[in-house]
């Protein structure tokens, strides 16, 4: 029975990689939004009229809506990331991972063509 692509074990390290890049990129999301946060209140403050102000206003709306599906993201992967970053965890996780390519290679040889290799010369 080979090593598919969909196997459990594969699936579970498909898992793990998805759960790093989401929380990644959603906490480097919820860090712009937070620096962004300063560049409308300014604009708000700054805005010469009322129209002005609504539209920033919108702006500082849809930031706050962006940020915290952000920080859902960030929180729903925590604890993942969180957990394969101790070290013991990382190193349980490799060993899985060069686990999976042993298994991959000797499953490719055992299904491919195989050919008997005398261990003593002709006779």
């Amino acid at each position: 029975r080979p090593v598919e692509q969909n196997s459990p074990a594969k699936e579970l390290e498909n898992f793990i990689d998805q759960c790093v890049q989401e929380y990644k990129a959603a906490y480097e999301n919820v860090n712009e939004e937070d620096r962004r946060l300063q560049d409308l209140v300014h604009a708000i403050e700054f805005a010469v009229d009322k129209s002005e102000r609504n539209r920033v206003a919108t702006k500082f709306q849809q930031s706050r809506k962006y940020r915290r599906q952000n920080k859902d993201i960030v929180k729903r992967n925590e604890r993942i990331v969180k957990f394969f970053e101790e070290q013991k965890n990382r190193d349980t996780l490799n060993r899985m991972r060069q686990l999976l390519g042993q298994q991959r290679k000797e499953e490719e040889y055992l299904d491919g063509e195989r050919v008997y290799k005398p261990r003593v010369g002709k006779e």
